[in-house]
C-alpha cells in the first residue's frame, strides 16, 4: 500500500515540476530530469515523438526564447502509485507544446535517487486542439 507521505511528497514534487516547466527554470528542469530521461510525446495524428533530456530542455528553452513563456500552469492529478523509491503519476495539464493550446494526458516514471525524486520517463498524448485556441 502506498505510504500517505510518500504520495504528499508526490504532489509537492508535481507542483515544482510544473512550475519548472512553466517558467522554464533550467536549473530546477536540470536537477528534475534524470540524466537517462525519456519523452514518448503521442499526437492526435499517431506520431510518436522520442526526446532526451537535453531536446525535452532545449524546447522549453526555446519557447522562453520566442516569449512563449509563461506557459499554462493547470495540472490535475488523477493517480499516485509510490514507494520510497518509484513512483507513477497519472495525470492531465493543458498546455501548448505543439503550437496551440491542447488537453495533455500524461504517464510519469519517478524515481528516488541521489536525494531527491527526478522524471525518468514522460508518456504525454496530446489530445486534438481545445475550442479558441489559435
Amino acid at each position: 500500500m502506498d505510504n500517505p507521505d510518500t504520495v504528499r511528497e508526490i504532489e509537492q514534487f508535481m507542483d515544482y515540476l510544473v512550475q519548472a516547466g512553466v517558467y522554464c527554470k533550467e536549473d530546477e528542469l536540470e536537477s528534475v530530469y534524470h540524466r537517462e530521461m525519456q519523452v514518448f510525446l503521442l499526437d492526435p495524428s499517431d506520431r510518436v515523438t522520442v526526446a532526451d533530456k537535453t531536446a525535452f530542455i532545449n524546447m522549453f528553452k526555446a519557447k522562453r526564447d520566442a516569449g512563449e513563456l509563461p506557459l499554462n500552469g493547470w495540472k490535475k492529478i488523477h493517480h499516485i502509485v509510490a514507494n520510497e523509491n518509484s513512483a507513477l503519476v497519472i495525470f492531465s495539464r493543458k498546455n501548448n507544446l505543439a503550437g496551440q493550446e491542447q488537453l495533455l494526458k500524461l504517464a510519469i516514471d519517478l524515481v528516488y535517487e541521489d536525494g531527491r525524486w527526478q522524471v525518468t520517463r514522460e508518456v504525454i498524448f496530446l489530445e486534438p486542439a481545445l475550442p479558441g485556441s489559435s
